[in-house]
């Protein structure tokens, strides 16, 4: 049984040339034409269908970003498949280096002490927002000078003379506000009920 007809249709110099005029249908024709082939070397040389995909994508981007740059003159050869190859191959080599880097870094990363449960820690997390909730009933029941003061020192993490800048009082009324919040807030915190907190 003879080979399947290969369809008609532009050739590779053809299309290199309407991608030097900057014609996105011809990168489109290229990308049928070649993509399985970059593919099947990039799971060749990955070994993960995944990453294939990514390198897949990043070639035919650098492909049109290469024309779109400069014009990079004439096709030098009857097919842009070695082309497209070399900047499968190095679009590759760029993914290894950045992860060696990656692997890199995280082993000079101490260990951590202990590996927390997942479950401690949603636990922990529910906790906190529970009490981020309570804290902002309480807060609530503060005048409002008082409660922006503690919001912008306390939650912003502003200095005392920024967070003055921000309210355009003197840095004297922004601690003076923070002492009388102080006092106010054990007992607001202590009163404050389920139905306040949500």
């Amino acid at each position: 049984m003879p080979p399947p007809a290969v369809p008609p249709g532009p050739s590779d110099d053809e299309l290199w040339e309407a991608l030097r005029r900057c014609e996105p249908a011809a990168l489109g024709e290229l990308f049928s034409r070649y993509s399985g082939i970059v593919h099947a070397y990039a799971v060749r040389h990955t070994g993960s269908y995944g990453s294939a995909d990514d390198a897949v994508q990043a070639t035919f981007i650098t492909a049109w970003r290469q024309f779109s740059r400069s014009d990079p003159g004439p096709l030098l050869q009857d097919s842009a498949r070695a082309w497209l190859l070399t900047l499968a191959r190095n679009e590759l080599r760029n993914t290894t280096r950045a992860k060696r880097r990656l692997a890199q870094f995280v082993s000079r990363q101490p260990m951590p002490l202990h590996h927390p449960d997942h479950a401690d820690t949603v636990a922990a997390r529910l906790d906190s927002e529970r009490h981020i909730q309570a804290v902002r009933a309480a807060l609530k029941r503060l005048p409002a000078h008082e409660r922006e003061t503690v919001e912008l020192v306390y939650w912003a993490e502003l200095p005392l003379a920024e967070a003055a800048a921000v309210l355009g009082v003197a840095e004297g009324t922004v601690k003076a506000r923070l002492s009388r919040a102080r006092r106010r807030l054990p007992a607001l915190l202590d009163h404050t009920g389920p139905e306040e907190a949500r």
